[in-house]
C-alpha cells in the first residue's frame, strides 16, 4: 500500500486458467471411470476452497483499504477546516501527506493529524510542508506518537517565540536532550509545557532550558513532577 485507500497491485482474480483446467480434468474422470472421478472430484474441491479463501482475503484487504482511505479524507478535512487551506495549497498538503505515508514508517493519515496540530498552531501551508519532515524525524526517532510530537513541537515554538523556520533546529534539541539525558521527548514536552512560557518570557533560549531540564531528569525530575514547594 502506497498511500491510504490504493493498492499497488491488482484485485482482480483471473479464474479462466483454473476453470479450463478444471474442466478438462472433469472430462478426464468422465472417461477414466468412477475411481478416477472421485479422486478427481476431491481434487476439484479443494482448488475451489483455495480459490474462494484467496477471494476472501483480497476481499478483506481491499475493504482495510477503503477504510484507511476514508480516515485519510477525514483528517484531512479536519486541517482543511483548521487550516484554512483550499485549492492548490490542501492539494499541496494532500499530496505532502500522502508522500509521506509512502516513504515513511507512519501513514498518510498520521501525517495528516501531525498538519493538524501545525494549523491549530497558525502556521501557514508553506511552513506545514517545510515543518512536517522534521516533526516526523523525531517522532520516529523517539518511537513517540506523531501527532503528540508535533503538538509538542508546535506548542512550545510558540512558547520560546520561535516560529516554523527554526523547527529543525528545535527538534535537533530535542532528540539531543532525549539522548543524553534519562528522560524521552513525551516527558520533555510535558516539562516544555509547564516551563517554556515563562522561560520564553524571560528571554531564556529552548537549547539551556532543554539543558536544564535534562540535568533535572537526571535527578528524577521530569515530566510534570517537580520538587515540593513549601
Amino acid at each position: 500500500m502506497a498511500s491510504d485507500g490504493k493498492l499497488l497491485f491488482d484485485t482482480k482474480l483471473d479464474t479462466s486458467g483454473f476453470k479450463s483446467g478444471l474442466s478438462a480434468l472433469s472430462a478426464m474422470a468422465n472417461a477414466a471411470g468412477n475411481g478416477l472421478k472421485d479422486i478427481t472430484s476431491k481434487a476439484v474441491g479443494a482448488v475451489k476452497t483455495s480459490m474462494k479463501a484467496a477471494g476472501l482475503a483480497v476481499g478483506a484487504f481491499g475493504g482495510y483499504s477503503i477504510k484507511a482511505g476514508m480516515d485519510f479524507d477525514s483528517a484531512m478535512s479536519q486541517v482543511e477546516s483548521i487550516s484554512g487551506a483550499s485549492g492548490k495549497q490542501l492539494q499541496a498538503l494532500r499530496d505532502k501527506a500522502k508522500e509521506m505515508g509512502a516513504t515513511t514508517k507512519f501513514s498518510a493519515t498520521q501525517s495528516a493529524e501531525a498538519l493538524k496540530y501545525m494549523g491549530m498552531a497558525g502556521w501557514s501551508s508553506q511552513e506545514m510542508l517545510d515543518g512536517l519532515p522534521g516533526v516526523m524525524n523525531l517522532a520516529a526517532a523517539s518511537g513517540e506518537d506523531l501527532g503528540l510530537v508535533s503538538d509538542i513541537v508546535t506548542d512550545s515554538l510558540t512558547a520560546f517565540g520561535l516560529t516554523a523556520k527554526d523547527t529543525n533546529r528545535y527538534v535537533d534539541i530535542l532528540a539531543a536532550t532525549s539522548t543524553a539525558s534519562n528522560t524521552n521527548v513525551s516527558m520533555l514536552g510535558e516539562s516544555f509545557k509547564y516551563v517554556a512560557p515563562l522561560a520564553g518570557s524571560l528571554g531564556y533560549k529552548a537549547q539551556d532550558v532543554a539543558v536544564a531540564l535534562g540535568l533535572m531528569a537526571n535527578a528524577g525530575i521530569k515530566g510534570s513532577s517537580g520538587p515540593a514547594i513549601k
